[in-house]
């Protein structure tokens, strides 16, 4: 790739589904400076969920002017801009690029009715229409879910439900799409970032349209659809007024966004094909760089165009992953209501840690179902729901403190199978990144009920922004795709013991029948 830039460092945006982190990041993939803003998610009836966007964009100036500042370096010294993002999230903008209404979170089902429309048909495997799936898998590698959550249900939920929206709207926009349009004035987005919406065409690695046949399916238009650039592009220098008020040249380019799992995968070091991470973030989910194309429906994997040229990664989105503390948090010990508890500590996440320490492997035969907004790999399904299952007299708020991190742990082995017979070879480790590898215990949890080396990466609340930044310096002509995994190191390796595995191989089985037993009493409940 020709060389495009001096070398220097990069300023990376990571917006989250609970913050927005801004990020001056070195060449060698070192955070420099940061700051961050959080990000309120709004609950609505019948399966609402959105964001204000507007609020993301002054959060995201104000934390990069924060970062630039912060940093020290004079402007000269920032050679670039990359935004990464919460995916399946779905911005309705004007010619401005700005939006519209709130944006419709990836927890959103309202979308889902929608769906279940246009992939019905008979015969019918797994809900969906075969031909219709055909079409799908053949064109995106995806189908619509059944929930709604991606962004195909969300714009059809705009469409039929705030028809004067969709009427308005110039485009809908992913987030890294409507943040890097907002730094540089142009409305565009790439194959790999369209994908939620599931009509343009990514089984070939460049391909820059849509499907008319799965827009006619869907009944979209596509002038409502942002135009597709490279998958390694530069979508243009800043935005004059954008450049000051950050803080650097109106020249520095805005490199094309990715998806906040590609970024994590890269900025943990994840690039050589197969080598894999967990992420437990807000949402937790599996992925790496695979050499193939391929669609798993009977388990949501499926791979996607990656923004290196020829690649792809595994998408194997699992729903809420912290999320889940956090509603027990919140709800469960720190609510607002009549028993007055009390206001969420600061340590609050540490006290959860070292409480969930105190319970024994197995937390006494309690086991937690994490599925609080329906599951999603490897066996998706919108109604099921989540709970503590098996409580006794005994149990104590340690123990179920611990069944929410073996429970995520759980859902992790069962798609750990389902990757394993997707790559066509066993999963030998995996490197662990995001929030919830600040956790010895949950590593080892992890390595334990896995039955695999975990290893805990080095600085893993940082793997989004240092892999934006890295991906940046590679677009830009810096670095090359094959030093990236030496750039990030190892904290430590978690080997699982053995001790613990007799009491883990049976909750787990129990895990799996709790899911298939309970399917119809779900649907009853929450169809």
């Amino acid at each position: 790739m020709e060389t495009r830039s001096a070398k220097g460092h990069i300023l990376a945006i990571d917006l989250g589904s609970g913050s927005i982190k801004a990020a001056v990041v070195s060449e060698a993939g070192r955070v420099v400076a940061c700051a961050t803003a959080p990000v309120a998610t709004r609950l609505l009836d019948k399966g609402g969920a959105e964001q204000d966007a507007r609020a993301w964009w002054q959060d995201t100036l104000a934390t990069a002017a924060q970062a630039v500042g912060a940093s020290g370096l004079p402007a000269e010294e920032i050679i670039g801009v990359a935004c990464d993002s919460q995916w399946s999230v779905v911005v309705a903008v004007n010619q401005k690029a700005e939006p519209l209404m709130p944006a419709v979170h990836w927890l959103d089902t309202r979308g889902g009715i929608h769906n279940r429309k246009i992939i019905s048909g008979f015969p019918r495997i797994k809900g969906y229409g075969l031909n219709k799936l055909r079409k799908w898998l053949g064109k995106t590698g995806l189908a619509p879910t059944h929930s709604g959550i991606d962004s195909l249900g969300h714009l059809l939920f705009i469409k039929h439900e705030r028809p004067e929206i969709y009427r308005q709207a110039h485009a809908f926009l992913e987030p890294m799409d409507y943040l890097t349009a907002r730094l540089t004035g142009r409305i565009c987005a790439t194959q790999k970032t369209m994908a939620p919406f599931m009509v343009s065409e990514n089984r070939r690695w460049g391909v820059r349209a849509y499907s008319p046949e799965l827009l006619a399916l869907a009944g979209l238009d596509e002038a409502k659809l942002p135009p597709l650039i490279e998958n390694d592009g530069i979508v243009g220098p800043l935005v004059p007024e954008v450049a000051a008020a950050i803080g650097l040249r109106p020249e520095t380019p805005v490199i094309a966004g990715i998806c906040d799992s590609n970024a994590s995968a890269i900025g943990s070091g994840a690039v050589a094909e197969f080598e894999t991470i967990l992420y437990i973030g807000t949402s937790y989910y599996m992925t790496g760089h695979v050499p193939f194309q391929k669609t798993d429906i009977l388990h949501t994997i499926t791979s996607l165009p990656s923004p290196f040229p020829g690649k792809y990664y595994l998408l194997g989105e699992q729903g809420a992953g912290g999320k889940c503390i956090q509603f027990f948090l919140n709800t469960l010990l720190y609510g607002e209501d009549a028993f007055g508890s009390g206001q969420l500590p600061d340590d609050a996440y540490r006290r959860f840690n070292a409480a969930a320490g105190e319970a024994p492997a197995g937390s006494g035969g309690l086991v937690f179902l994490p599925w609080l907004n329906g599951s999603l790999t490897p066996d998706e399904d919108a109604y099921v729901r989540g709970g503590f299952m098996n409580l006794t007299f005994n149990t104590r708020r340690s123990h179920m403190a611990r069944a929410i991190m073996e429970g995520i742990a759980f859902n992790n082995r069962w798609t750990q199978e389902a990757v394993a017979r997707y790559y066509g070879r066993r999963v030998e480790s995996f490197r662990f990144s995001g929030g919830g590898a600040l956790s010895d215990l949950w590593a080892q949890i992890l390595a334990d009920v896995l039955g695999v080396p975990i290893h805990q990466i080095d600085d893993p609340l940082n793997s989004t922004v240092r892999g934006s930044a890295l991906l940046a310096q590679v677009v830009l002509g810096n670095r090359r795709l094959e030093e990236i995994q030496a750039l990030v190191p190892i904290r430590r390796t978690f080997e699982p013991d053995g001790a613990h595995r007799a009491i883990y191989d049976k909750i787990y089985r129990q895990f799996r029948a709790l899911f298939r037993r309970n399917r119809k009493i779900f649907k009853a409940l929450n169809g």
